[in-house]
């Protein structure tokens, strides 16, 4: 050949398709063919000669295994994709991946490794569906990571990602210059009983009459939270949610914080407080992440499960009512919650370490809680049946969205169709 062939040219599959059309004629070939053809061929394709000589005497023949199954050499089938550690998180773990994201309601992929391992027992010996799984696939469960969930289930969370919104209007009163102000950084923290309470509206695209709120009331250090429904934000239904969670939390409330809305900043809540021992604390005005306890529950426990409509009923406040006590007992005893322990800034490089865990298992830690209280909240959680508590939550949200349908978007009916 007088003419040169730039290295780059061909692929790797053109290369082992130019070596098989060639083989044949070459292994029929005479020397001094097989010589000029070897040149040509090196020229072209850029291979070594030995390696070159080789491919072309070996493409086509057959050959036979001890156990009688034959094999053709073949250039073009490669088998390097074989090579290299094997997958050990396979596809097959998806369907139960799903399953077990949207029984721990649809929380982030490090929430949902530890849901699985401190809810070890519970999933995999109460469980029906998990019951029965082999121990290899129990044991990957157990030891996946955040990384490879987020791998395995980015494509279900494209099609299912949740929008969140939120909407604040707060209202100043004249009663909140007697409520000293405490900012998001002076919060006492490993001191049980401060709670952080926010209100979240069910008012729809208007704030117009009377409509149902929801009352957060989240505990900083233990992230324990429990939730009220109120039939609107007159002064009785916030007090009688608030003494209805003081009977119902495992821990003495010490300090109430809140932002400077009217159903918390009143006479009657302050002496309320008063009464109780319990100290008032409030934001300062349009810095909502004074209390960013309570404010990142408003949408993973509240707008995640009742969305944004209107709820002005009797009938939506009592399902409401029951559904947020459900959700509460949901997350305070099977979903776990991240908090930080240790922020290191190097450089530009802020480095964040977090502690996962249940609430009920922060709350059996603390010194300050009785063994009474311990053993039985060791048998609340005991009791709790999670896939009946899970079923119950469905059916009340379908129950909710059919009182909401019938009043402002019915069905359309048979005739009109």
């Amino acid at each position: 050949m007088t003419i040169t062939i730039p290295e780059g040219v061909y692929t790797m599959p053109a290369k082992r398709s130019i070596v098989k059309v060639n083989a044949q004629p070459y292994q029929k070939s005479r020397r001094k063919t097989k010589t000029t053809m070897l040149n040509e061929l090196a020229q072209v394709l850029k291979y070594n000669r030995k390696h070159l000589a080789v491919l072309l005497r070996k493409t086509g023949k057959v050959r036979y295994t001890p156990q009688g199954i034959k094999l053709v050499a073949d250039p073009t089938i490669t088998l390097t994709h074989l090579r290299g550690r094997k997958k050990r998180y396979t596809e097959e773990l998806v369907p139960l991946l799903v399953i077990l994201w949207k029984l721990a309601h649809y929380c982030s992929a490090i929430h949902l490794v530890h849901f699985i391992r401190l809810n070890k027992e519970c999933i995999f010996q109460r469980w029906s569906y998990f019951k029965d799984l082999p121990a290899d696939i129990k044991e990957r469960l157990l030891t996946i990571s955040p990384a490879t969930v987020d791998r395995l289930m980015k494509p279900i969370k494209q099609k299912e990602r949740l929008k969140h919104r939120y909407r604040r209007n707060p209202y100043a009163s004249i009663i909140k210059k007697n409520i000293p102000v405490q900012p998001h950084y002076a919060k006492p923290k490993g001191r049980l009983g401060y709670v952080e309470s926010d209100l979240v509206h069910h008012c729809g695209e208007t704030t117009r009459g009377h409509y149902i709120h929801t009352l957060t009331a989240t505990e900083i250090n233990t992230d324990w939270t429990e939730l009220r429904a109120l039939r609107n934000r007159a002064r009785v239904w916030t007090e009688r949610a608030l003494r209805d969670i003081k009977r119902t939390v495992p821990f003495i409330i010490t300090d109430l914080h809140f932002d400077n809305g009217t159903e918390f900043i009143n006479a009657h809540i302050v002496h309320y407080a008063n009464n109780h021992g319990i100290n008032l604390t409030r934001s300062r005005d349009y810095h909502k992440n004074d209390a960013p306890y309570v404010e990142c529950k408003n949408w993973t426990m509240v707008r995640s499960y009742l969305g944004y409509r209107r709820y002005d009923t009797d009938a939506e406040c009592t399902i409401i009512d029951e559904i947020l006590r459900l959700i509460s007992l949901r997350h305070n005893y099977f979903i776990p919650t991240m908090k930080l322990k240790t922020k290191k800034r190097i450089g530009a490089k802020v480095i964040k370490k977090y502690e996962i865990n249940l609430p009920i298992n922060r709350m059996l830690a603390a010194p300050e809680i009785s063994p009474e209280k311990k053993k039985e909240l060791k048998r609340v959680r005991e009791t709790i049946d999670y896939l009946s508590l899970f079923d119950r939550l469905h059916k009340l949200q379908k129950k909710l969205d059919a009182h909401h349908r019938q009043r402002y978007n019915p069905y359309p009916k048979e005739e009109e169709w």
